[in-house]
């Protein structure tokens, strides 16, 4: 299953030679784990190649933490991540990038709004108004996302989930919202600098520089909003895929 997971997927014959059996040869003991693996779910066949399932994937972030004598889900986490459903994890996903991003939203809107009453009053009830919607995503993230969290039981251990590391238990999705978390801190940077630079007067609005950093953010965050729109179109499917399976 490692090995399968690893390579993404593999040939019968592949699978027997990563084990060190001889292709040529059958082996009785091979086919009856094998088929016991696709009769359990864990792994399915799909012309010829074999693919680890979501399930399977599961089973193996289990099989990791038994190997490494970690003393197994400690904190009830382990169980949680594990019991949501695919859309369920990627709302919960979204909830907690919305309070990462409210918070540092209120933070620079709290810098903003000094810097809007030095230059004018126009630009210090902008940020006011940037002040009041950053509040209110962050709150209504962390009670959306202790909503969810709330009927897992997990107790004080919720607090795992209010860090932006706790997807990376799940392997199916590590790698894509990883990619995400990394594009909304970069898309979300770049639009900082460029509106306190707009604060600054340097560069001057709409020249040329100020116009570049404006379209540097607004490609981030087109990017972001792709590669958001795969990532739910992905747990769509994996949903599917589950309940059909059932």
């Amino acid at each position: 299953m490692r090995q399968v997971s690893d390579k993404g997927c593999a040939t019968y014959t592949e699978i027997m030679q990563i084990l060190g059996l001889d292709p040529s040869l059958m082996s009785g003991t091979f086919n009856y784990h094998l088929k016991e693996l696709i009769d359990a779910g864990l792994i399915e066949r799909t012309n010829g190649t074999y693919r680890i399932t979501e399930l399977g994937e599961r089973a193996l972030i289990l099989v990791d933490h038994v190997s490494r004598d970690a003393r197994i889900d400690k904190y009830g986490v382990l169980f949680a991540v594990l019991s949501m459903s695919p859309r369920k994890e990627y709302h919960l996903f979204m909830v907690q990038m919305g309070w990462i991003t409210g918070l540092l939203w209120f933070i620079h809107s709290v810098e903003w709004s000094s810097l809007g009453h030095a230059t004018g009053s126009i630009a210090f009830w902008l940020s006011i108004f940037s002040l009041v919607c950053s509040s209110a995503l962050t709150v209504a993230s962390i009670a959306r996302m202790l909503a969810i969290l709330r009927n897992y039981h997990l107790g004080l251990s919720v607090m795992v989930f209010l860090s932006s590391n706790w997807f990376f238990i799940r392997s199916p999705n590590r790698n894509r919202f990883g990619l995400v978390l990394v594009l909304t801190l970069g898309t979300y940077l770049m639009a900082a600098t460029t509106v306190a630079a707009t604060y600054a007067g340097s560069p001057g609005l709409l020249s040329s520089a100020w116009c570049l950093q404006a379209c540097a953010t607004a490609s981030l965050a087109t990017l972001l909003v792709a590669l958001l729109a795969y990532a739910k179109k992905q747990a769509d499917a994996l949903e599917v895929s589950e309940i059909e399976r059932e």
